[in-house]
């Protein structure tokens, strides 16, 4: 179902990704999914949309969406804050627009925010951000805890 020019935007996206996470995507017709690093049960998606891309951290494991909203819930911050955080470190200036969170239809646990960009090298930079800020969260950075 993809239209040509959203394929072809999808591919730039891709070829623009660091190496650190073109090795954990994958390349569809319309979507990139990227496995989230450190192993855990989860990935983000990117789907271009007819006003930008559709940009989401999913997860089928419970216990790690709770960990996420429990470290939300215990620093009080606001995940379109931290998402700014991660963006202005990455040279971005521009609308950081709303992050939502939900249980879809597949009964998975969804972050997501309909970035308004088509470009591919800002949405590129989106997801560098989005990871960056959820890696940061709850057991998204993994069990290598060092003692």
């Amino acid at each position: 179902m993809g239209i040509p020019e959203d394929e072809h935007t999808m591919n730039e996206i891709y070829d623009q990704l660091p190496e650190s996470l073109r090795s954990l995507a994958q390349l569809t017709e319309d979507l990139i999914q990227v496995k989230a690093p450190h192993d855990v049960d989860a990935w983000y998606e990117l789907k271009a949309t007819e006003n930008g891309c559709l940009l989401a951290l999913m997860t089928k494991d419970r216990w790690l969406s709770e960990s996420i909203e429990g470290d939300l819930e215990h620093t009080g911050d606001e995940l379109e804050e931290l998402f700014e955080e991660e963006l202005v470190e990455l040279n971005w200036d521009g609308e950081v627009p709303p992050l939502r969170h939900f249980r879809d239809d597949l009964r998975q646990y969804v972050f997501s925010c309909e970035w308004p960009s088509k470009t591919p090298n800002e949405i590129t930079l989106a997801l560098q951000a989005m990871v960056a800020m959820f890696t940061e969260l709850g057991d998204m950075g993994g069990e290598d805890e060092e003692d």
